[in-house]
């Protein structure tokens, strides 16, 4: 017997306050499935960095991307299809960290988080869309059955 994974669907606009609401929806539903807090919020923050730059750079402001967001044992696998310009966020380059923050460039320290938090990261163009599909590692359970947040 198989028991289904914990699936949350939705689309938005790549917009400041749309991307808000989603985030929330986002880590409401982690937390009802209890993943830990910082996979939640490491999702989150992958989730808003796409979404923004998409927002930022895409080329089709009024047509929303669709997200899905699926909680496994050990992982959430999130993937975003949205219809803007073609964007590989695995071939961003890494922002010069060993510069100090008024010498360095500003942008591109989201991507860069995002390879970081992420412990896959793939991207594909399917059908004119970008099809971004990540992963963020889970905590492990407590005996409990309740998530550890990494403080004990």
């Amino acid at each position: 017997m198989t028991t289904s994974q914990p699936r949350f669907e939705a689309s938005t606009l790549a917009t400041p306050e749309a991307i808000s609401g989603l985030t929330e929806q986002v880590m409401a539903f982690l937390d009802a499935h209890g993943v830990d807090v910082r996979a939640t919020h490491h999702a989150a923050l992958v989730l808003d960095e796409i979404l923004t730059n998409l927002g930022t750079h895409g080329d089709s402001p009024d047509r929303p991307a669709r997200i899905s967001i699926v909680v496994q044992p050990d992982k959430v696998v999130g993937e975003i299809v949205d219809a803007g310009a073609p964007f590989d966020p695995r071939l961003a380059p890494d922002p010069s960290l060993d510069l100090s923050v008024d010498d360095r460039a500003i942008g591109g320290l989201g991507l860069y988080l995002v390879r970081k938090l992420s412990c896959t990261l793939e991207y594909a163009r399917l059908d004119g869309e970008n099809c971004t599909t990540f992963a963020i590692s889970r905590g492990k359970a407590s005996p409990e059955g309740t998530q550890n947040n990494g403080n004990s």
